[in-house]
């Protein structure tokens, strides 16, 4: 993710490289000069918003292939956790 816990550069770099190159990875094709751009565009915060959304759609997918697995990372068992709010709340409104 984008904070940091990911695999680091070989050399220091600056926070902002680093930041930029991984939006770049998450966003193929892309320039970095085009996800500036993007990042001047839209509201902030939502190009990690997005990748979130990914990572959430990975983990929920993960999950459903292998259920017992579900506490291998801290995504994972996020979106289990989601699963069982979203129950709950079915269950109280019907």
């Amino acid at each position: 993710m984008l904070d940091g816990t990911g695999q680091q550069p070989f050399r220091p770099v600056s926070p902002f490289a680093y930041y930029l190159s991984r939006l770049c990875e998450e966003f193929p094709g892309k320039f970095p000069t085009e996800i500036m751009a993007e990042m001047d565009r839209l509201p902030v915060g939502m190009l990690e918003e997005i990748i979130e959304s990914r990572a959430y759609a990975r983990a929920h997918a993960a999950n459903a292939a292998d259920v017992p697995d579900w506490q291998a990372s801290p995504m994972r068992t996020r979106a289990k956790e989601i699963e069982h709010e979203l129950a709950e709340e079915e269950l109280e409104h019907g």
